[in-house]
C-alpha cells in the first residue's frame, strides 16, 4: 500500500490539481505530450515513474511556472517530495514549495534564472538572515551554481574588484548570504554556515553543524566531547545527501584542503579575499566587481526612497564611494539616519575631502547584516596590518602598494608599468621576488588583476594606502617614471602604447600642476607633445603654453628649454593653421638656437625645419627649401644620413619640390626617407605612412595614377590601424586617395573618400581650418562633375574664403579654389566671370609657383578658349 503523509503529497497529486486547474482531460495530456490516455491515468494514480522527456513534455503542457519547474523533475523522478502546504502556491504560479528532503546522490537546481528565496531545509545551519536591500549580483548567483551543479567548490574572491577593495566591503559575505536563500533549498541534506575567520575557533564550527541548530545527528550529541562532536560530523559530511558548506573568510589554503570533505555529497562555498588557489583543490573562482552604477544606485535609493532614482547627486555619491558595496550601505544608512540635519548635496560635498575614510558615515551604521566590521577602513586595515615591512617579500609588497597609490585611483595599471617603478635588479631572483610581492597582495585582496594581468586599486583604498604609507619617495618615483617613458615614446613619435594610459598621465600631470616649476614644464611638455601626436590639437597646445609661461618665468625668456616650448607651440599652431602665429615661435627659438647652441647643431635643426614647413603651408616655397636644405644638411653631418630626423628634413624637402613641380626630384627625397623609415622604425609607423602619402601624391601629380592609388591605400591601411578612423593624419589619406580616383574618373568612390575626410577635419580640425577648406574645394569639384552646380559653388565659395582669411589672398590653394569657381560658372555659361576668378588665380600661380609649374600650365589651358571667345 502506498503510504503518503498528510502533510505531502505526490507527484500524481500534482499533475491532477494543475490539469483541474487548467481545465484540461486526461485525453488532451496525452495527446499533448504524446502519450496513450492509459499513461495519464496511471502516473496520477503514482504506478509508475515519468521519464525525463515525459517529465518534460508534461511541465510543457501543464504550464508549469519556470521557477517551478527544476522541482517538478525532481518530484517527477522521485527526488522530492512536495509539503501540502504549498499546494495553493504551485495551482497559481507562486514560489517553489519547501520539499521535505530525501537521501539522494542527485543535486537539480535551475542555472539559467534565479530562483525565488524559500526556507533551507531541515538540518540547516544558517546564522544570517536575508537581506532585504540586497541588490543585482544576478550574474554572479548564476555563476556560483554552475560552479556547484556537478559538486565542485566555488571560491567567492574579489579580485575582479580591485586590489583595494578586496578586504572586506566587496559584498562576498552578502553574496553568499543570498545564495543561500535562494538556492539552499535544493540541498536535501541542508546549508551549513562555518565561519574561517578565526582558525582556532574552526572545530567549535563544524562541531555545531551536528547539534540541534544544525544537522541534530543525535539527542546526546551536545554532551559529547568536541573532538567526538567533530568526528561525527565530518563523518556525516562524507554521506551521499546533497550539502551546501559555507566557509566565511576562508584565506589559508590549508586550512581549506584540512577541513572540506574530500568526498560524498556536499558542496563548498567559500567566501575569501584569495583569488589564486592550489590547482589540487579544485577551487573554482567567481571574482566579485564593484557593483553596476545602476545598482549602486538603486541600493542608495532604499534608503533614501524620497529622493529621485536618477538623481545626480546619488550618481556622484557612487562615483567617490567607488560603488563598493560597504560604503554604499553606509552612506545610506547615514543619509536614512540624517535626512533631517543634512541635505543630499552637502554629503556629497563632504565626500570629495582627500581624508574621505575620515568621514563619520564610513564608519560605523549600527547593526550589520553579515555581522562584519562596520568600518571601511577597518576592513582595509585587517589586510594591510597583515604586511610585516621587516620580512623582505611584504617590504617590497609595500613598496608596490604605495607606488599603486600614486596613480589614478581606481584605473588599471600595467604589471609591467608598477614593475618600471621601482629599481629592481637583473638577478632572477630578483624578478620572482616581485612576483611574490605582487602575489601577497593579491592573495590579501589589496590588489586585483584583470585578465589583461593589468592591477587595480580602488578609490578608497587609494585614499587609505595614502593615509598610512610611510613611503615619502613614491610620488616622486611614480612621477619620473611616466615622465621618462612619454618622453621616450615621444621622442621615437609613437603615442600608441600610453593610449591605455591616459587617465594615469592626465593623473599625475594634473597632480604637479600646483607646483608651478620646472617638473610642471617638463610635465606640459611632455603630455602636449603626446596629445599634438594623437592629433588632439586645441588641449596639446594648452599644454604647450603652460610649459612656456613657466619656463619664461623660471628659466629666462633665452633657455634652451625655453626654446624647446617655443618650437612645440610653433609645431602645434602649424598643424592648427596658424602659420603666422607659428613661424614666430620657431624663428624666436631659432635665435636662441642659434645664440646658445652655434649653426649647426642638430637643435638649431629642429627650428630650421620647422620653418620651412610652416614657410611651405603659407606658399613661401622657394624660402621654405633654404630653411630645409640647412636643416638636412645640418642632420645629415651630425647625426648621419640614415637618422630617423634626417628621414624628416627628406620627406620635408620632397613635398616642398612637389609643390614647385620638381617631381623627378620630389620623388628621389620621397624614396630616401621612406627607405630609412621602413629601415629604422619599420613599415607600420606613422612616419612611414607620410612617406607613402608623400610618394602616392607625386606619383599622382606624374599621372601614375594605379600606383599612386597603391602607396596611398597602404597609407591609409596603416593610419586607420595605428591612428584609428578619426585621425587628422587618416583624412589626409582618404583625400588624397579621393583625388587619385577622381582623376581615375572614378566619381562616385571619390566622393566617397572625400566625404569621409571632410567628415573628420569639421570633427578633429574644425569649419575653419585649411586642410579642411582644402576638402570643401575638393568635394565641390566633384559635384561639379555631378553637374550638383549650386552645392558644388557653396562648397568651393566657403573653401576660397577660409583660405583668403587663414592662408592670404595669394595662397596657392586660394588660387586653387579660384579655378574652382572658374570651372564652374564656364560650365554654367557665365565666360566673363569664369575668365575673371582664372586670371586671378592664373597671377597667384606666376608668382607662387613659377610660369613652368603644371599648375599654373593647366590654368592657362583652361583660360585658352575663354581668351580666344574674349577676342571674338
Amino acid at each position: 500500500m502506498n503510504m503518503i503523509r498528510e502533510d505531502v503529497f505526490s507527484f500524481g497529486t500534482w499533475v491532477r490539481r494543475r490539469r483541474k486547474a487548467l481545465d484540461l482531460t486526461q485525453a488532451a495530456v496525452a495527446s499533448s505530450t504524446g502519450c496513450a490516455e492509459v499513461t495519464i491515468r496511471k502516473l496520477e494514480a503514482e504506478v509508475f515513474r515519468p521519464s525525463r522527456e515525459i517529465a518534460e513534455r508534461l511541465a510543457d503542457c501543464l504550464q508549469i511556472p519556470s521557477d517551478e519547474r527544476f522541482l517538478f523533475l525532481q518530484v517527477a523522478r522521485g527526488l522530492r517530495s512536495v509539503d501540502q502546504m504549498s499546494t495553493p502556491a504551485l495551482l497559481t504560479g507562486g514560489p517553489a514549495p519547501v520539499a521535505a528532503p530525501l537521501p539522494s546522490q542527485e543535486l537539480l537546481f535551475p542555472l539559467d534564472t534565479v530562483p525565488q528565496p524559500a526556507p533551507l531545509p531541515p538540518g540547516s545551519r544558517m546564522l544570517l538572515s536575508r537581506n532585504p536591500l540586497f541588490v543585482g549580483r544576478d550574474s554572479h548567483l548564476r555563476q556560483l551554481a554552475q560552479a556547484l551543479y556537478t559538486g565542485g567548490t566555488a571560491a567567492i574572491g574579489q579580485m575582479q574588484i580591485a586590489a583595494a577593495t578586496g578586504l572586506g566591503g566587496i559584498g562576498k559575505t552578502q553574496l553568499a548570504c543570498e545564495f543561500v536563500h535562494r538556492y539552499g533549498q535544493f540541498f536535501p541534506g541542508g546549508v551549513l554556515w562555518l565561519s574561517f575567520a578565526d582558525p582556532a575557533a574552526i572545530p567549535a564550527e563544524v562541531a555545531a553543524c551536528g547539534g540541534v541548530d544544525g544537522m541534530h545527528l543525535s539527542p546526546e550529541f551536545g554532551l559529547l566531547p568536541l573532538d567526538e562532536q567533530v568526528r561525527r560530523v565530518l563523518v556525516a559530511w562524507k554521506q551521499p545527501i546533497p550539502r551546501l558548506l559555507v566557509l566565511d573568510n576562508c584565506e589559508d589554503e590549508a586550512l581549506l584542503d584540512e577541513w572540506h570533505p574530500k568526498h560524498g555529497g556536499c558542496c563548498v562555498l567559500i567566501t575569501s579575499r584569495r583569488r589564486q588557489w592550489n590547482p589540487a583543490i579544485g577551487v573554482q573562482v567567481v571574482p566579485l566587481d564593484v557593483l553596476p552604477r545602476g545598482e549602486s544606485l538603486a541600493l542608495l535609493h532604499r534608503f533614501r526612497p524620497d529622493l529621485p532614482a536618477q538623481d545626480p547627486n546619488l550618481h556622484a555619491i557612487a562615483e567617490a564611494l567607488g560603488d563598493l558595496p560597504l560604503a554604499l550601505h553606509l552612506a545610506g544608512s547615514f543619509l536614512a539616519k540624517y535626512r533631517r540635519a543634512i541635505t543630499i548635496m552637502q554629503y556629497r560635498q563632504r565626500l570629495q575631502a582627500p581624508t574621505i575614510l575620515d568621514d563619520r558615515s564610513l564608519r560605523a551604521a549600527g547593526l550589520s547584516p553579515t555581522k562584519h566590521v562596520q568600518h571601511v577602513a577597518r576592513t582595509f586595515e585587517q589586510s594591510y596590518a597583515r604586511l610585516a615591512p621587516a620580512d623582505t617579500t611584504d617590504a617590497l609588497a609595500l613598496a608596490f602598494l604605495a607606488r599603486a597609490a600614486c596613480f589614478a585611483p581606481g584605473e588599471p595599471i600595467p604589471r609591467w608599468l608598477l614593475l618600471q617603478t621601482l629599481d629592481l635588479g637583473d638577478h632572477p631572483d630578483d624578478t620572482l621576488l616581485a612576483e611574490d610581492a605582487l602575489a601577497r597582495l593579491i592573495d590579501l585582496g589589496l590588489l586585483e588583476t584583470d585578465e589583461e594581468d593589468a592591477l587595480r586599486l580602488h578609490r578608497l583604498l587609494v585614499a587609505f594606502v595614502r593615509a598610512v604609507t610611510a613611503d615619502t619617495t613614491a610620488h616622486a618615483v611614480v612621477e619620473a617614471t611616466m615622465l621618462r617613458i612619454t618622453d621616450g615614446l615621444n621622442m621615437i613619435r609613437n603615442p600608441y602604447p600610453l593610449l591605455g594610459l591616459q587617465s594615469h598621465l592626465r593623473f599625475i600631470a594634473s597632480s604637479v600642476q600646483q607646483q608651478e616649476d620646472e617638473r610642471t614644464a617638463a610635465w606640459s611638455m611632455a603630455l602636449g607633445f603626446h596629445l599634438w601626436l594623437l592629433g588632439v590639437y586645441p588641449e596639446a597646445q594648452r599644454y604647450f603654453k603652460h610649459a612656456l609661461a613657466i619656463r619664461e618665468r623660471v628659466l629666462g625668456a633665452d633657455h634652451l628649454d625655453t626654446a624647446w616650448s617655443l618650437n612645440g607651440l610653433g609645431r602645434v599652431l602649424h598643424t592648427q593653421g596658424e602659420y603666422s602665429l607659428a613661424r614666430d615661435y620657431y624663428q624666436r627659438a631659432l635665435a636662441i638656437r642659434e645664440r646658445m647652441l652655434g649653426p649647426d647643431h642638430a637643435e638649431t635643426a629642429w627650428c630650421l625645419n620647422g620653418l620651412g614647413q610652416v614657410l611651405h603651408a603659407q606658399g613661401s616655397y622657394a624660402e621654405a627649401r633654404r630653411y630645409l636644405e640647412r636643416a638636412l644638411a645640418i642632420r645629415e653631418r651630425v647625426l648621419g644620413p640614415d637618422h630617423q630626423d634626417t628621414a624628416w628634413s627628406l620627406d620635408n624637402l620632397g613635398q616642398v619640390l612637389h609643390a614647385q613641380g620638381a617631381y623627378t626630384e620630389a620623388r628621389r627625397y620621397l624614396e630616401r626617407a621612406l627607405a630609412i623609415r621602413e629601415q629604422t622604425i619599420g613599415i607600420a609607423h606613422q612616419e612611414t605612412a607620410w612617406s607613402l602619402d608623400n610618394l602616392g601624391q607625386v606619383l599622382h601629380a606624374q599621372g601614375a595614377y594605379a600606383e599612386a592609388r597603391r602607396y596611398l591605400e597602404h597609407a591609409l591601411a596603416i593610419r586607420e590601424q595605428m591612428m584609428g578612423s578619426e585621425h587628422s593624419d587618416t583624412a589626409w589619406s582618404l583625400d588624397n586617395l579621393g583625388q587619385v580616383l577622381h582623376a581615375q574618373e572614378a566619381y562616385a568612390e571619390a566622393q566617397r573618400y572625400l566625404e569621409r575626410a571632410l567628415a573628420i577635419r569639421e570633427r578633429v580640425l574644425g569649419p575653419d581650418h585649411p586642410d579642411t577648406a582644402r576638402s570643401y574645394n575638393h568635394l565641390g569639384r566633384i559635384l561639379l562633375v555631378y553637374g550638383q552646380y549650386v552645392m558644388a559653388q557653396d562648397y568651393i565659395e566657403l573653401a576660397l574664403t577660409i583660405g583668403q582669411r587663414v592662408l592670404g589672398p595669394d595662397h596657392p590653394d586660394v588660387a586653387r579654389s579660384l579655378c574652382g569657381l572658374g570651372e564652374l560658372l564656364h560650365a554654367q555659361g557665365d565666360a566673363i566671370q569664369a575668365r575673371r576668378y582664372l586670371e586671378q588665380a592664373l597671377t597667384i600661380f606666376e608668382q607662387r609657383l613659377g610660369p613652368q609649374h603644371s599648375e599654373t600650365e593647366q590654368t592657362r589651358r583652361t583660360l585658352a578658349p575663354l581668351d580666344c571667345a574674349h577676342e571674338r
